[in-house]
């Protein structure tokens, strides 16, 4: 082996103290990314700005919520009419207040302050006509739904919130997204789903139809 000089052996721990310190801030840079650029930063945070932006400005599934009352307002009329002519058929007061609905056995009932005969004679007269059954049954299927449209609908507008569940029920086809179209789909997805917080908005006690109230 070579000899070597005094001042050579002088400079080894300098030297291995200066490849020491090298070695260890090559191993910080494999071990450690660096931090994203200002540009990366400001990218991503655009990014999520124009998401929720998306989200805000449709929230919900567009829905004829206004023409649905006035379909349902048609109906709600006939039978608004039909009990004011009943009451005043069977002489009584025409601020009568009346609720209409159906027993367990499909058959219409009504109840009010009047001599139950009468109620069960006017409610027997209602029972035999067809347009009037037709009439109630598309009211009390469909109210409960256009109370939940619109209820999901106005809650959009103002916090602007989207909703699973009612985006769900909307078909992308909108010949298809009549309020009856809706209904329906909204039943068959309750006989088949556990009840959400949603549905438990549409479901309650047997439907009744009220005048004068």
């Amino acid at each position: 082996m070579a000899a070597i000089s005094t001042e050579q052996a002088l400079q080894i721990p300098q030297q291995l103290r200066r490849q020491g310190s090298q070695g260890g801030a090559d191993s910080a840079g494999a071990d450690h990314q660096q931090p994203a650029s200002s540009d990366d930063k400001r990218y991503l945070s655009d990014e999520r700005v124009s998401l929720r932006q998306q989200q805000l400005s449709q929230p919900v599934k567009a829905v004829a919520v206004e023409e649905f009352k006035s379909q349902l307002g048609q109906d709600q009329a006939f039978i608004k009419e039909t009990l004011r002519n009943k009451l005043s058929e069977y002489q009584l007061s025409p601020h009568t207040r009346l609720s209409l609905s159906k027993d367990a056995f499909g058959q219409l009932e009504l109840k009010g302050p009047a001599l139950q005969s009468t109620l069960e004679q006017i409610a027997n007269d209602l029972n035999k006509s067809q347009p009037f059954k037709q009439a109630f049954d598309r009211v009390s299927q469909q109210q409960p739904t256009l109370n939940y449209v619109d209820n999901v609908v106005k809650i959009a507008k103002a916090y602007g919130v989207s909703n699973n569940l009612f985006n769900s029920l909307i078909s992308e086809e909108a010949e298809y997204n009549g309020l009856n179209d809706i209904a329906h789909r909204y039943q068959a997805m309750k006989a088949t789903s556990p009840v959400t917080a949603d549905s438990a908005m549409m479901d309650g006690q047997r439907f009744e139809f009220s005048l004068n109230v």
